[in-house]
C-alpha cells in the first residue's frame, strides 16, 4: 500500500512520517494570487512553468487565477497536464526525433500545443510529422538572448527561421521564446535589471527583423520569478515564464521577498552523537543538493553541513537548536524546489498545520 494513501485528512503536520514534502496551501495560494494580481491590469499574461511543481491539480489554480496556460519543458510533464485538463501548452523545449515528434503530434490531439525551435532541420521534421498527422502545431523561434544553451542567434538568424517556420505545411509561426535562465538566480537588483534589459534588446531586435521579414509575432514569451517585474514590462512582452513563485526556495528567496515560501520538506532528528550535532533523515534522496545550503525553517541555529544519501547533518549553534532530540521534527527549506520536488511522489498539502489533501507529484520523473 502507498503510505500517502494512509494519510488522513485533518491530522496534524507532526503526525506525518518522514521525509514528507509539505505544502502550505495559504501560502501557495497567496503567491498564486500575488503574481496573478501583478499582471492583471499589463499587457502581458502569465504562462506558469510546470517543471517547479509538476502537478495539474496547482496548474488548476495557477488557470483560475488568471494564468493563460501552461509551459512545460519535457513531453513527460505535457502528457501528465494534458491528462490532467490542461489545454493550452508551451514546449520550451526542442523536440527532436522521431519518437518524440510522435508524441508531440499524439498530444495536438489533446490540447493546443505550440513549441520552441532553433534549427531549421527540425523545423522539416516537425512539418513532416504535422502533415502525416492532420495537426496543427503552433511554433515559437527560440532566440538565444544571453543564456547560450538552445536558441538561435537574434536579429537576422531568427528572422531567416521564423521565414521557414511560416512556409512549413502544418506548422503556425506565433512568435518568439526568449528566455534568459541565466538572469532569474542573480542576487544584485541592479545587475540582474542591467542583464535583463541586455536580453530583452536582443529580444527586441529579433523581433524587429522578423516583422521587417513581413512576419507577425503574435507572441513574445520571456522572464521568469527573478525578472517577472522587469521583463513583464517590458514592451512587446506578451506573457512571462515564473515557475518558482508557486512554492519558492531558499536561493530564491535570496533574490526577491515578493512571495513567501510554500514548499518545505519535513524531516525527523534520528541522531544526536555530539552536543553541536544532529543527524536528520532526509538526505539526498528528500533534499536536493545542487543549490546549497538548505535553510531550516521551525528553528533557529539549524545549519546545514553536509548530506549523504538519507542522512542530512546539521551543525547547531544556538541553545534551541541543541534542545533537539531523536524524534523531533524541523521544516527544511530546500535550496532548489524544482529538482527537490523531483525526489518526491506526493505533495501533504496543509491548511493551518492540518493535512487538507494530498497531491499525487503527477510528472515526477518524467525526463523524456
Amino acid at each position: 500500500m502507498d503510505p500517502a494513501s494512509t494519510m488522513v485528512p485533518g491530522i496534524s503536520r507532526d503526525d506525518l512520517d518522514t521525509p514528507a514534502f509539505l505544502i502550505d496551501l495559504d501560502v501557495m495560494e497567496a503567491n498564486i494570487q500575488r503574481m496573478a494580481d501583478y499582471f492583471a491590469s499589463r499587457p502581458a499574461g502569465v504562462r506558469p512553468h510546470m517543471k517547479h511543481h509538476k502537478t495539474p491539480a496547482i496548474a488548476h489554480k495557477q488557470i483560475a487565477a488568471g494564468a493563460i496556460g501552461v509551459c512545460c519543458q519535457k513531453l513527460g510533464e505535457a502528457e501528465v497536464m494534458a491528462a490532467g485538463g490542461i489545454r493550452n501548452i508551451l514546449m520550451t523545449y526542442e523536440i527532436v526525433g522521431p519518437s518524440k515528434i510522435s508524441r508531440l503530434m499524439a498530444l495536438c490531439r489533446h490540447a493546443d500545443m505550440m513549441v520552441t525551435v532553433d534549427d531549421a532541420g527540425n523545423v522539416g521534421d516537425l512539418s513532416e510529422a504535422a502533415q502525416a498527422s492532420g495537426a496543427s502545431l503552433g511554433v515559437l523561434v527560440d532566440v538565444d538572448c544571453g543564456q547560450h544553451r538552445c536558441g538561435v542567434e537574434p536579429g537576422q538568424p531568427a528572422a531567416r527561421l521564423a521565414q521557414a517556420v511560416a512556409s512549413a505545411p502544418g506548422l503556425r509561426f506565433r512568435g518568439i521564446c526568449g528566455y534568459a535562465g541565466n538572469i532569474q538566480g542573480v542576487e544584485d537588483d541592479d545587475r540582474r535589471a542591467t542583464m535583463d534589459l541586455e536580453a530583452m534588446q536582443k529580444v527586441a531586435s529579433s523581433v524587429e527583423a522578423i516583422r521587417n521579414a513581413g512576419l507577425d509575432v503574435e507572441i513574445v514569451s520571456a522572464g521568469g520569478t527573478g525578472t517577472y517585474q522587469l521583463t513583464g514590462n517590458y514592451p512587446g512582452v506578451t506573457e512571462v515564464q515564473p515557475g518558482s513563485y508557486v512554492l519558492m526556495d531558499a536561493q530564491y528567496r535570496r533574490v526577491l521577498t515578493d512571495f513567501d515560501v510554500a514548499g518545505t520538506v519535513l524531516a525527523s532528528v534520528i541522531s544526536r552523537p555530539a552536543p553541536d550535532r544532529a543527524v536528520l533523515d532526509s538526505g539526498m534522496k528528500a533534499v536536493s543538493t545542487d543549490q546549497w545550503p538548505p535553510v531550516c525553517k521551525s528553528v533557529e541555529g539549524v545549519e546545514f553541513a553536509s548530506a549523504s544519501d538519507e542522512h542530512l547533518v546539521a551543525t547547531l549553534t544556538s541553545s534551541d537548536a541543541r534542545q533537539l532530540r531523536p524524534g523531533d521534527k524541523i521544516e527544511i527549506i530546500p535550496g532548489h524546489n524544482d529538482t527537490t520536488v523531483n525526489l518526491h511522489s506526493h505533495f501533504h498539502a496543509l491548511r493551518e498545520g492540518k493535512l487538507e489533501t494530498v497531491w499525487e507529484v503527477g510528472a515526477r520523473g518524467r525526463i523524456r
